[in-house]
This record gives C-alpha cells, sequence and structure tokens, in this order.
C-alpha cells in the first residue's frame, strides 16, 4: 500500500441547497407591463415589417434551393435574464431557438410567419393567459438579413472574406445547424398512471427521432443542390454538425436564408512541428512489459514506429483511421511525432538517465490518424473523434497532441472540442489535450514589430489552439526546461515560464485554461536585429525518435506542447492504476489537485499566472500521494440540480493552538461532467447542469455552515443567522467564487468545470472543524439528471515541520487499508 495516501471523506449531509440572488423584475420588461398597449403596437409593426420583408424577398428566389416560406429567421432582443432560466423556451410562440447571443439577442426562425407571436401580442394588451413573456420580449430587430445574419453566424475569417466570395468558387466548411427540441421528462412509471405517460414519453421521442431526421434531410437536400456533405452528421442535444462543400452562391444563401444554421466556420488546419537538430549518443538498457494490469493510453497522433526497440513491448493494439492506407507506422520525416508522444508517455524524463531494467508504465494504443505529411485525411476531426472512441471501448485515457492552426473562435464550443466533451461524459472517459504552439515565423514577426516576449502572446492569434477549450479535457501548455545564452543566441524567457510557443488562456467564456503545465521545450532568439528563433538542444526534452528515416533512436531536436501533454497523460495513468475503478473526474481533481505554480506566481498570482499556466506544473508526488507534512481526502459522488452535499473535516486541536503561529496551505478542486450543447455562448447555458463550491469561513461551526448553505434536510427547513455569519472572516482565496472576488481580478473558478483555488490561513484561525459544500445548479435539463463530480481538499504545512497527515487522519477515523 502507497505511503501517505489519500483519504476518504468520512462525513457528508446531503439536502436541498439554498438559493440567494436572484434579484427583482427587469425595470425595461416591468415598463412593458404597464404601458402594454404602447409595447404591444411597437412589437405589432415589427412583426408585420419583418413578415413583410421576407415574403418580398421570398418571391424573388430563382435558381435558389427550395425553402418554405413560412419558416422566416428572425433576430430578437429578449430580455437577458430569461435567458438564464431553465428550459428556456420560445416553441410556445413557434418560435425554435437557433443562436444565444450577447446581452439578448437571439437569432431564431419563427415556423409560421410569426403568426403565434402576433396572437400572444394582441393577447397580451387584455393580460389574456399565456402572455405574459411578450413583455420580455423587447423588440425584433430591424435590418437587412444580409446583414446581421453573418455577424451571428460567421467565423472571424470568414467575415472578413464575405464580401469577397465568389459565387462559381467552391468552399470546404464546417456548419452547424440548430435542433431546439428538448428531450422531454421521462415520467416515474411506478407512480399512478405511470405507464400511460410512459407510453406517451415514448412516443415524444418517437416523434422528435423523425423531425430530426426530417430536419438532416431537408438540410442534406438544400446543400446538394449547391454541393455536397463531406461527412457524417454529429449529433448532440440541440443540434447536429457535419462539413460541406459548396458554392460561394449556396454558401450565401445558406448563411442569409436558410433558417436553422447557427455556426459557419472553414474547416481546421492541424498543427504539429517537426525539426531535426542532430544526432544523439545511444543508450542500451533492458526494456521490461508494463504489468498485466496497466492501462492502457490511446495516442491520436501520426502512427508509431512499433518495432522501436524502446516502445515494442508497450504497443497494445493499432489501426489506420487514414482511408485506404492501412499502415500503422509513423512517416512524418525526419523524426516522426507519434513515436515521440508515445515515447514521452513511456520515459516522461527520458532515458538517458535510467537503469536498467525498466519496466514500461503503461500499453499504447496506435491510433493512427495523420498521415506522412501531418495531413488528417479524415475530413471532419469531431466524426473520427467519436468513431475512435466507440472502437476503443477498453481505452479510457487518450493522448491528443494535435490541434488546429488558429486559436478557437470565441462564439460556440466548436464541433471537435464539444464532441470531446460530450464522449468524456456519456463514456467516462478522459482526453489529454494541447494548448498549440505559435510556429517560430509567427514569434519572429511579433518580435520584429516590437511586440516582446512574452508580451505578444497577449494578441488574439496566441489564444488556445481548437479542440484545447474543451470544457471537460485536460488542455496542457508548455513552459521552459531552463535557459541558455552565448554570444549570438538567448532564451525566449526564464525557466519554469511560459514557452515561447506555448499558446495561452484564458479559453472560452473566460474558463481557465491551460489546466495544467509541463515542460515542453524552449527556442532561443539570435540577439541580432533579424530575430532569428530556433530550437535549441540545451532546451529540448529528451525524446524517442522514429527511425524509419534513419538516425538514433532518441535525441534532443524538438520542442512544443505535443510534448508538453504526454508527460501530464504519465500522471493521469498512474492515477488510474491507483484507482483503476474511478472515473475521470476524480483523475481531473486529483492532477489539478497535484498541480502548483511555480516561483512568484504561487504566494503572488495573478491573472497573467491564470492564463500562462492555468493552475500550475503537476507533481506526481502531490498528485498520488501525500507526505507527513500534507494530507488530502477525497470523494465521488453524483448530485442533482438544486441539491447540496456538505462535507466536514475534523481539524485536531493540536494544529489550531493560539500559542502556534505557522502557515496552512488549504486547497481544494472541484471536477465534475454534465451534458452539453453546442448553441448557446455561455458555460451556463452550454452545461446541463453546472456545479459550484464553497466553505465555511473562519470561526464558522459545520452545523452553522450547514444550515446556511441547506435549505431542507431530511424534509425539515433549516434556518441560519445572517447577521452572525457575516461577521466572520471568509478563507483569502486567490481565485474566488465569482470574478472579481479572490486576489486574482478578472477570472472566476466556477466558470470552469474544473474548479481549484488554494489559500494560506494562520493555524491558530482554524476551528475544530472544516466544512465544504458542493452545490447543484439549474442549467437547461428538465429532467435534472444526476451528475458526476470529485472533490478533493488538502492541508499542508508550509515553512515549518510539523508533521500533521496521521493526526488529522485519526482525528477523522479514517483507516488505511492494508
Amino acid at each position: 500500500m502507497e505511503q501517505f495516501p489519500h483519504l476518504n471523506f468520512f462525513h457528508v449531509v446531503e439536502g436541498k441547497a439554498r438559493g440567494f440572488g436572484g434579484g427583482g423584475e427587469n425595470e425595461r420588461s416591468n415598463g412593458n407591463r404597464t404601458n402594454r398597449r404602447t409595447h404591444a403596437d411597437f412589437l405589432s409593426e415589427q412583426v408585420t415589417q419583418s413578415r413583410k420583408e421576407w415574403l418580398t424577398d421570398f418571391s424573388q428566389r430563382e435558381g435558389l434551393a427550395q425553402l418554405s416560406s413560412e419558416i422566416q429567421p428572425v433576430l430578437l432582443e429578449i430580455n437577458p435574464d430569461k435567458l438564464k432560466a431553465i428550459g428556456f423556451s420560445l416553441l410556445d410562440f413557434n418560435i425554435e431557438i437557433v443562436s444565444e447571443g450577447d446581452e439578448g439577442l437571439i437569432v431564431a426562425a419563427s415556423l409560421d410567419n410569426l403568426n403565434a407571436l402576433e396572437e400572444k401580442i394582441r393577447g397580451f394588451i387584455d393580460k389574456k393567459h399565456g402572455t405574459g413573456k411578450i413583455a420580455d420580449f423587447w423588440s425584433i430587430v430591424d435590418g437587412d438579413r444580409s446583414s446581421w445574419k453573418p455577424q451571428h453566424i460567421l467565423s472571424s475569417h470568414l467575415l472578413e472574406m464575405w464580401p469577397h466570395i465568389q459565387d462559381d468558387q467552391n468552399y470546404q466548411l464546417e456548419v452547424g445547424i440548430a435542433f431546439d427540441r428538448p428531450i422531454p421528462i421521462e415520467p416515474d412509471i411506478s407512480k399512478r398512471g405511470g405507464t400511460k405517460r410512459h407510453e406517451n414519453f415514448e412516443k415524444s421521442l418517437e416523434e422528435r427521432d423523425s423531425l430530426l431526421m426530417d430536419r438532416q434531410d431537408h438540410f442534406e437536400e438544400f446543400v446538394d443542390f449547391y454541393g455536397s456533405i463531406i461527412s457524417s452528421f454529429i449529433e448532440l442535444e440541440d443540434s447536429f454538425s457535419c462539413e460541406i462543400e459548396i458554392s460561394g452562391k449556396g454558401l450565401k444563401d445558406l448563411v442569409v436564408n436558410y433558417p436553422f444554421v447557427f455556426e459557419v466556420n472553414e474547416k481546421e488546419e492541424i498543427e504539429i512541428s517537426t525539426v531535426d537538430l542532430g544526432a544523439s549518443t545511444e543508450i542500451e538498457f533492458e526494456v521490461y512489459p508494463p504489468e498485466v494490469d496497466s492501462p492502457i493510453v490511446g495516442v491520436i497522433d501520426s502512427g508509431i514506429q512499433e518495432n522501436h526497440r524502446f516502445l515494442e513491448n508497450a504497443i497494445n493494439d493499432s489501426t489506420s483511421y487514414i482511408p485506404s492506407d492501412p499502415s500503422t507506422a509513423d512517416h512524418v520525416t525526419p523524426n516522426g511525432h507519434g513515436t515521440r508522444v508515445a515515447g514521452a508517455i513511456l520515459y516522461p524524463d527520458g532515458i538517458s538517465h535510467l537503469s536498467s531494467p525498466y519496466v514500461l508504465p503503461v500499453f499504447i494504443r496506435n491510433l493512427r490518424v495523420l498521415d506522412s505529411g501531418n495531413g488528417l485525411l479524415h475530413k471532419y476531426p469531431a466524426d473520427l473523434i467519436k468513431t475512435i472512441v466507440h472502437e476503443n471501448p477498453d481505452c479510457k485515457l487518450f493522448n491528443l497532441s494535435i490541434s488546429s492552426k488558429a486559436g478557437f473562435r470565441r462564439k460556440h464550443m466548436s464541433a471537435w472540442a464539444s464532441t470531446i466533451d460530450e464522449l468524456s461524459h456519456y463514456e467516462d472517459i478522459l482526453f489529454v489535450l494541447v494548448a498549440g504552439n505559435l510556429s517560430r515565423d509567427t514569434i519572429k514577426h511579433y518580435l520584429l514589430d516590437g511586440l516582446n516576449y512574452p508580451d505578444y502572446l497577449r494578441a488574439p492569434f496566441c489564444r488556445i489552439a481548437n479542440p484545447g477549450q474543451s470544457a471537460f479535457g485536460i488542455t496542457v501548455g508548455s513552459i521552459n526546461p531552463g535557459e541558455f545564452e552565448d554570444d549570438d543566441w538567448e532564451s525566449l524567457g526564464e525557466k519554469s515560464e511560459i514557452s515561447a510557443f506555448s499558446r495561452i488562456g484564458l479559453g472560452i467564456w473566460e474558463m481557465t485554461k491551460p489546466d495544467v503545465v509541463e515542460y515542453g521545450g524552449g527556442l532561443v532568439v539570435s540577439k541580432n536585429l533579424l530575430k532569428l528563433v530556433k530550437a535549441h538542444e540545451n532546451l529540448a526534452p529528451e525524446l524517442l525518435r522514429s527511425t524509419l528515416a534513419g538516425g538514433p533512436a532518441h535525441s534532443k531536436d524538438e520542442v512544443g506542447t505535443s510534448f508538453a501533454a504526454p508527460k501530464v497523460t504519465f500522471i493521469l495513468a498512474q492515477l488510474k492504476k491507483l484507482y483503476p475503478n474511478e472515473g475521470n473526474n476524480l483523475f481531473r481533481a486529483l492532477l489539478v489537485q497535484g498541480a502548483r505554480l511555480l516561483g512568484r506566481h504561487f504566494l503572488q498570482p495573478s491573472l497573467e499566472s491564470i492564463r500562462h499556466f492555468g493552475y500550475g506544473l503537476p507533481s506526481l508526488n502531490r498528485v498520488t500521494r501525500n507526505s507527513d507534512y500534507r494530507v488530502t481526502f477525497f470523494n465521488t459522488a453524483s448530485i442533482t440540480a438544486e441539491q447540496a452535499h456538505v462535507y466536514k473535516i475534523d481539524i485536531p486541536e493540536e494544529l489550531r493552538r493560539p500559542e502556534d503561529d505557522f502557515d496552512i496551505l488549504v486547497e481544494v478542486t472541484l471536477a465534475y461532467t454534465s451534458k452539453v450543447r453546442r448553441t448557446r455562448q455561455r458555460l451556463k447555458s452550454y452545461l446541463a447542469t453546472w456545479l459550484d463550491w464553497d466553505t465555511s469561513k473562519l470561526g464558522e461551526s459545520h452545523e452553522e455552515y450547514k444550515n446556511y448553505v441547506l435549505k431542507e434536510m431530511g424534509g425539515n427547513e433549516t434556518i441560519y443567522d445572517k447577521s452572525l455569519r457575516n461577521r466572520y472572516s471568509g478563507i483569502p482565496w486567490k481565485i474566488g467564487g465569482q470574478a472579481n472576488h479572490g486576489e486574482i481580478r478578472g477570472v472566476s473558478r466556477s466558470n470552469s468545470t474544473l474548479q481549484k483555488d488554494w489559500a494560506v490561513v494562520k493555524s491558530y484561525d482554524l476551528v475544530e472543524d472544516f466544512s465544504i459544500a458542493v452545490r447543484a445548479h439549474k442549467g437547461w435539463d428538465k429532467n435534472q439528471e444526476e451528475i458526476p463530480y470529485a472533490l478533493a481538499v488538502s492541508f499542508e504545512v508550509l515553512g515549518s515541520n510539523i508533521p500533521i497527515y496521521e493526526m488529522i487522519r485519526i482525528e477523522n477515523e479514517v483507516e488505511i487499508e492494508t
């Protein structure tokens, strides 16, 4: 048994969470209720004008694909507060939401030329039943559809190209189509009338499936008029996506007139780097296969040289996903790529320091997707990822050291990233992703323009690359392993600072991204005015290399986030060994719990610290075990919306004596997954249910805190003393539960599904118990299904040799299995 293992929480209380905040009704909506006729007349005029413009345009359609005149694209301005409500829908008005934008703007499709809305508007004057929502319809936005629709639907690059789209030119694109038909609540068959209600439920599911097929068929007919669909459909709860090839004429019709399109993007271009700096000294040692119960890591990459003497004993199985090319070898010249990635998982610190024999830590599943030119011939990454996961059900951990060449798009979660999220939740798997790399030419360009390292990383182009914005994947950035300088060259950045090539966060919707960093290498720049940028062997990690084109079996000649990510995959695989029956949330939580910002960033972090490093560099020791001076508790559970789980850790009296004065580091991490949908543009609208965590204040007892968090326990209502709670001091968290609530301004831990925070408190400020709550909040899921989570809490003594592990374990009555 591991010495100083992580401990399970001993005490947890469940109940209905107390709600806070909410505020009053919106002033503008209240004004509409007060002046009903004025508001109704205003909307009626907009309805009439919008319908007239649509029908006039429709009557002039010639030589274009078939559409229905009754289904009309509209841009609505809605009370933004209402968009946050669970299950917000406009289907009562025969309007389907296509995309949620900023400040209450909604791209929508009226299914009946706005007739149902018009009827509700008339009833609003006389306060007829079911018309109250009209007060929250602020306006039907005027304007030319050919102007507002591209702004809401196109990627920024395509929007720049829009005036120059040629009718007779073909374009390969990714397209997202909305399908706002929520899955109904499944009735309890054991209750009275449950059988009949369940029959109706099954019937409604069949009707939904039929409507989805109709929409997909109609979209295919529309595209076929101008081109073709070139991939499978990827389906999520509220949409489907695919890749198409379409003429410029068809693209214009699709964007301006097709009512259900919510996203059109250029196809992803894949980025990996390969260079060749030279040879390396050969090393000989004996390599043993992994233990039979070792986990399998799927390496989705360019293939692997499977007969490589340092790799062959780890290869579990191989598949090529390249059409008409069954080879699973790594043909990328000159050194390979997948071979290097696999080697970094098996030998995270290189091989030159190893003694013989060496037991390989994991099995490798070789999943080749890139050709010899680093091309992704399978046309649609989202479809490819889904196929790989479904064909490898025994593989629960995947390394994807592949990303797009550009930063993620800021409006919607991409089809690639959202597919990773959906698979992570439903299949309970974990993807390790890369932050992505900047090319050396790009860095040189910034330097010549006067943007110094690391300032140029703040440029929008340098943000995390797709699919690294995934809400549930572990995204890894790179930091410098050292420093270098000679007469002609100097390193870009100091040791343990962000690598000059590593893309940075924050992620989409202000998520904390990257999640962690590892040593992926550094770059040097020439001291002359040319600002040449290159890799240097003193700053490159030691990696295996493919020998298919000749050369040594290992070398130090490449850098990149591609080689930082597999080092994190290695750590996660060790967790999988320790906890073979646990799910991906525990691995995410313990990985980040064992990560730490380095140097000044740890105790004095800034927003830049989070953008560069996420939660920092994970330590294998902290991730997998504790010490005399550190103790970690964890638990995994499931929770439904509007519920809370309150945990308690008893603090020994010896640790909180008034006469003692030492610093205690408190760290908390929560990880969870949920169902997702793509058409929304906020994390809490993307997720079916979202979670956050909170802790007791300094001096607050468990009983007081429990009554504060839980509105009901066992069916009985609780009360708490608000004035008393306000007198307690909060824990000085570095990030905080809301933006600007912690020491770091401009970021909130609740904006992520992997939420870590840390604080340093004096030992004498602790009380006899420390309480923490996990709270579940309504998202869009009317069924309010349980969602899984993992929670980790650590205490560590800083700067003093005060052993705490055993005293806290005994205080909490946790027995260690032997």
